[in-house]
């Protein structure tokens, strides 16, 4: 059963209602999301692009782009090493088209999930040699390119790193030493010499930013800059990024622009996927049309998905826009078979029950699978799971964690098993050899301190919210809250004490329930509430309670014309 918290975090309300003429129960919404002060309610209620922070205040910005400038001056070729996932493709879009704007010569390359692994390698440096580069400019990697970058500059280039990847460090003690590459620039929000007031931004902001400032330098102000916050936001969205601060912006405009957007590639992939292009949000990107850019680097090559943007013809993109929807539909069907296995492995032995931490070997998996089945397999039992394939002297794996654990941090402590290892507290990439498997997960377990508390998934309400105040007023107030997403919940209240009525299940698979309910003492109307799920075990379930206690979303109801309050019922009891 799900713990149920309530928020109860203190400010003045009614303060900050009056001031910013929202409802003091709005006041309280952002407050839980951790919004505090004039600055950051106003970016969060009314943020635009000008709100956006200056990306001369990234590190080693300034350096960056003078030496960018000075490659195009003096007609050298800039390189671009990208990633294979939505957030590399975005990024790396953002750096060709943008360079091209500034008259730059400028080829990308994106690694091969199989053949190269994730960022930068020596094949890679000698492939800019030879293309006849004089600077290598990465893009949501880097960070931890150490022998790379030190090959690079042995063989005449220069490099800039753009990353958002957590700095790699070395425990001494009690002491964290972060370890920088010694590249010409390094420009990633993470660095803790870095005064940039957001580090929650993805490679593709970071790539941004630094086109961004690259045009205000050459005095440019041109619409394409809209393009690349477009192309921003959605990787934000797709790299599963918190709806923070400037993200929030950037999200925002990205879904407002999507509408209209002259690019094929993009316009393509919203018609093939059946996406009302009126209707955009977040799980939109993060559902529907990310896990397509994804696809691609997943089962084939990411140059696809990249191409696919470059193309200027219609016709072009829509035939790769119909591959990358056909690949991932694939890959949906191959994830559902993995990750069943993965259950199986997991609960057909008692070799895993006493495991806070799973770590869960799979050798002919898609290792590209991974971490989606690691994601899984972290719902479901509430624990960190690592989920490895493969087979020999690298075993390759990804990781996905809870929030009471830092997933990087407790990796660190067993780096010595680890050939290659990557990510942040959240989430993670490594490779291994297939002999370290059991001891690393041995390690992790006997490392663990997560309690029976912090492992219990729990539903944190922002409220308690009488039903008499689940108004048509209220939840189009909602709406200022949006968009919703990681880092910005959509709103849940809790209210107890409710008798139901006319139980209906519904669906062409049986996969909701709609009820009525109201308060045991009437003090408010009955309201439609939907109950998503298995529907006759829930209607099953209903049948031997007299009253509920629910956890519930508001949600307003279009139907025939007519528009009515509707609960969304996320959990009850």
């Amino acid at each position: 059963m799900k713990k149920w918290v309530v928020s109860a975090k203190k400010a003045d309300f009614n303060a900050i209602a009056e001031k910013y003429d929202i409802s003091p129960m709005l006041a309280r919404i952002m407050r839980n999301r951790d919004v505090i002060g004039d600055d950051a309610i106003s970016m969060y209620l009314k943020g635009t692009k000008e709100d956006m922070h200056d990306p001369f205040l990234l590190k080693d910005m300034n350096i960056a782009v003078k030496l960018i400038k000075d490659v195009i001056a003096a007609g050298d070729k800039i390189f671009i090493i990208g990633d294979y996932d939505i957030d590399g493709i975005c990024s790396s879009y953002i750096l060709l088209k943008g360079i091209e704007a500034l008259g730059g010569t400028v080829s990308v390359r994106l690694p091969d999930r199989t053949a190269d692994g994730y960022g930068m390698n020596m094949g890679m440096v000698d492939e800019a040699v030879e293309y006849g580069a004089s600077l290598i400019l990465t893009c949501d990697n880097g960070i931890a390119a150490y022998d790379e970058i030190e090959y690079a500059r042995k063989k005449g280039l220069k490099v800039i790193v753009t990353d958002h990847h957590e700095v790699p460090y070395e425990e001494n003690g009690d002491q964290k030493v972060y370890r920088i590459p010694n590249a010409d620039a390094v420009i990633d929000p993470k660095q803790k010499e870095c005064s940039y007031p957001y580090d929650g931004i993805c490679g593709a902001m970071v790539a941004y930013k630094l086109i961004q400032a690259l045009f205000k330098e050459a005095g440019l102000q041109e619409d394409i800059l809209d393009e690349f916050l477009m192309f921003a936001g959605f990787a934000t969205v797709g790299d599963i990024m918190d709806l923070k601060d400037e993200n929030r912006i950037a999200v925002k405009h990205a879904l407002d622009k999507m509408k209209t957007t002259r690019n094929q590639g993009m316009k393509c992939l919203i018609d093939v996927t059946g996406t009302d292009r009126n209707r955009m949000s977040p799980y939109t990107i993060g559902f529907i049309l990310g896990p397509c850019i994804n696809a691609t680097g997943r089962l084939d090559s990411a140059n696809r998905a990249l191409s696919m943007f470059l193309k200027e013809k219609h016709e072009d993109a829509l035939n790769i826009a119909l591959e990358l929807k056909s690949l991932n539909d694939s890959r949906k069907d191959l994830t559902e078979e993995y990750k069943e296995k993965a259950v199986d492995l997991v609960e057909r032995t008692g070799e895993f029950k006493e495991d806070k931490i799973l770590v869960v070997y799979i050798p002919d998996c898609l290792d590209s699978l991974a971490g989606i089945i690691a994601g899984k397999l972290r719902e479901k039992y509430s624990k960190p799971t690592f989920v490895l394939t493969g087979k020999g002297d690298c075993v390759k794996g990804s990781g996905r964690s809870i929030d009471a654990y830092d997933m990087y941090s407790h990796m660190t402590e067993c780096g010595d098993l680890l050939l290659k290892f990557g990510g942040h507290k959240m989430a993670a990439g490594l490779s291994i050899k297939e002999e370290n498997i059991n001891t690393f997960r041995r390690r992790l377990n006997d490392n663990c301190s997560l309690t029976e508390e912090e492992m219990q998934d729990k539903l944190t309400a922002d409220m308690a919210l009488p039903l008499s105040y689940a108004t048509m007023q209220l939840a189009g107030e909602l709406d200022k809250l949006e968009p919703y997403g990681k880092g910005n919940p959509k709103p849940l209240f809790a209210q107890k004490d409710l008798v139901f009525s006319d139980v209906r299940v519904l669906g062409k698979n049986r996969n909701a329930v709609k009820i009525k309910v109201k308060p045991k003492d009437n003090s408010a109307k009955e309201l439609d509430a939907m109950i998503f799920g298995d529907g006759d075990e829930i209607a099953e379930d209903l049948k031997g309670k007299d009253d509920i206690a629910i956890m519930y979303e508001l949600d307003i109801n279009e139907y025939m014309g007519n528009r009515s309050v509707q609960l969304i019922v996320k959990d009850y009891r």
